[in-house]
């Protein structure tokens, strides 16, 4: 009867997401973590320059927590889609059990603000590119 008209902040969101769920965004994150690990490991066994092992230790790390938070994503977005439901309920819930898990132990908080920058920057990142794509 009444009709429901996506916002402005929800017309903006859906520039970055697209319904069409892939594994090339997470194939990046892990091949940039692998080539920063093998710069790493080449460093440490001085076949490459020392300078390079703190660069190339946080990009593997960096690289390899944006890989997770994408697995992560792909994997709700991926249910949601099998299971023919809204992904919002499955975000939902995400956010309540890491909110009661920070309620009952403080010591989770820090890991699970952590979480969410790093599924906000995978969404900044993976959303700019598919802007720069489509351009």
């Amino acid at each position: 009867m009444f009709a429901r008209f996506p916002s402005e902040l929800q017309k903006f969101l859906q520039r970055f997401h697209t319904r069409t769920l892939t594994t090339k965004h997470f194939n990046f994150f892990s091949l940039a973590a692998g080539l920063f690990g093998l710069t790493f490991m080449g460093s440490s066994k001085d076949m490459l320059p020392e300078t390079l092992s703190t660069f190339a230790l946080f990009g593997f790390v960096t690289f390899t927590v944006l890989a997770l938070a994408e697995l992560v994503f792909q994997c709700i977005e991926q249910l949601a889609n099998r299971l023919s439901h809204e992904s919002n309920y499955y975000w939902a819930t995400l956010v309540l059990v890491a909110w009661v898990l920070g309620s009952i132990n403080n010591e989770l908080t820090v890991p699970i603000i952590m979480l969410s920058f790093a599924m906000i920057l995978r969404g900044l990142i993976v959303g700019f590119g598919q802007i720069l794509r489509n351009k």
